[in-house]
């Protein structure tokens, strides 16, 4: 890397470092027993008791939204990598749906504990993956067919969850506010699971940054370059449906968050995936965690899920994307 390009990374992330900062700090003070920012900044220094209630209640929450944020963001990159098509999206590609569906199944009809309803719902993605991929390339068929059969399976999915819901009475509206991204109080495990959970896989992704700038090349030359192509896709497949389905759990479907992330973070520094991996998992954090701050900020009676405001400024991306009729490859 040279000097310019050095200075240009290091400042970049001491920006990134100081908008998450202020964005905690808001996070904290969102909300019912709202604080401002300068209070909040005043207490946590101080140690006012308002503060440090605000801190306790926000705080999981705050965690959440920024891992699970993150976590969308480089499950998005890997499914790029795997397809060669920079619209792949794990909500769009049905594995968020998926995750949520196995999330939904482990709670409601085993009770399982947070860990095994994370692990449950990365299972059921694997599954819908699995037959969206065959179904795409078992016969021969292009990488882009993934976004269309991906796309029938997310439908079919949400269907499969409302049924759920109506079967065991659960409050719709709930599971609605769940669908689209709403961020509930956590539970201490649930912050624990997300937390971790996202940390392994994004160091997963990142120990893999060089076999996703080969696949970008295509298959055939990443053979020639000694790539066992089939057996890097399997990973990280592995690695994107994990960090999906366990995302799905805690926000939803909130799709087009691993669009958007990584978009920004090649206009940035570049479609390397060592910077490119790392610096969208950051986005993907301030994205998420910036929807729910604005979300709470609204102050309307419920708040706005964070998966609506992120689909709905991704949604608009994509379709410009799309008018402007990008040549990605397949």
């Amino acid at each position: 890397m040279d000097k310019k390009k050095a200075i240009k990374t290091v400042a970049v992330y001491a920006a990134l470092i100081i908008v998450i900062l202020i964005l905690v700090v808001n996070s904290i003070g969102a909300g019912s027993g709202r604080a401002s920012f300068l209070q909040v900044v005043r207490g946590i220094f101080t140690g006012n008791e308002t503060v440090r209630v605000l801190i306790s209640v926000n705080m999981p929450r705050t965690l959440v939204a920024f891992f699970s944020g993150a976590a969308l963001a480089v499950s998005g990159i890997l499914f790029q990598s795997i397809t060669r098509n920079k619209f792949a999206d794990p909500a769009i590609i049905g594995v968020s749906s998926a995750g949520f569906t196995g999330g939904l199944i482990a709670t409601v009809l085993l009770s399982a504990s947070a860990i095994f309803v994370s692990l449950f719902s990365v299972v059921f993605g694997l599954a819908m993956f699995a037959l969206v991929f065959w179904f795409s390339y078992g016969r021969g068929v292009k990488s882009n067919k993934i976004l269309a059969l991906g796309a029938a399976v997310n439908a079919v999915l949400v269907m499969v969850i409302l049924t759920i819901a109506v079967m065991q009475n659960l409050a719709a509206t709930n599971v609605i506010l769940s669908l689209a991204g709403s961020l509930a109080v956590p539970k201490p495990d649930v912050v624990f699971t997300s937390v971790i959970f996202s940390i392994t896989g994004i160091m997963a992704a990142v120990l893999l940054a060089g076999k996703c700038n080969v696949l970008m090349l295509g298959d055939r030359t990443a053979s020639g370059l000694g790539v066992n192509v089939l057996q890097t896709k399997m990973v990280l497949i592995l690695i994107a449906v994990f960090l999906a389905a366990t995302a799905a759990v805690n926000v939803g479907i909130t799709a087009f968050l691993g669009l958007l992330a990584p978009l920004i973070a090649r206009k940035i520094l570049g479609a390397n995936h060592y910077n490119l991996i790392p610096l969208s998992a950051v986005l993907g954090g301030l994205i998420l965690l910036s929807a729910d701050c604005f979300g709470r900020a609204l102050g309307t009676p419920v708040t706005l899920p964070v998966g609506i405001i992120v689909t709905v400024v991704g949604g608009c991306l994509f379709i410009t994307l799309l008018g402007r009729s990008y040549n990605y490859a397949d």
